[in-house]
């Protein structure tokens, strides 16, 4: 696969990403505006963001490198899973954490993006080292 061929790929995943996480970020708001929670208890502004970067980077490093390391993509999938998970230890947990206990509210807040992102992950993976 050209360089090109590479860069339009990212690109397309790109799209599907930004508006995948886009909508779900404005359902997940409106349904918290809805039963009357303040948005900053689940951390939505730090989840999203974070799920995003991550999934951008972990598919566009395997889309760029699917030659050099076409045996060992799965591990890398998973590699970039486990690392979502370390982020939420090291950055969102403590956070979460400060009342001394993690609400369902919090779970969500970080769980919902997590599996928007895996979702489109996989989905587009699948797709481009199929063909």
């Amino acid at each position: 696969m050209s360089k090109n061929e590479q860069s339009q790929r990212i690109g397309q995943f790109s799209i599907q990403l930004f508006s995948l996480m886009g909508v779900a970020f404005g359902i997940h708001w409106l349904v918290l505006v809805f039963i009357g929670v303040e948005h900053s208890e689940a951390l939505l502004f730090q989840t999203y963001p974070v799920n995003l970067l991550l999934a951008w980077s972990i598919v566009a490093l395997i889309t760029r490198f699917q030659k050099v390391v076409k045996n060992q993509i799965g591990f890398l999938f998973l590699a970039g899973s486990t690392l979502k998970i370390a982020v939420f230890f090291v950055l969102f947990r403590p956070q979460y954490l400060l009342d001394g206990q993690i609400s369902a509210l919090e779970s969500t807040g970080f769980i919902i993006p997590y599996l928007m992102a895996l979702f489109i992950e996989t989905k587009s993976l699948v797709r481009f080292l199929s063909k």
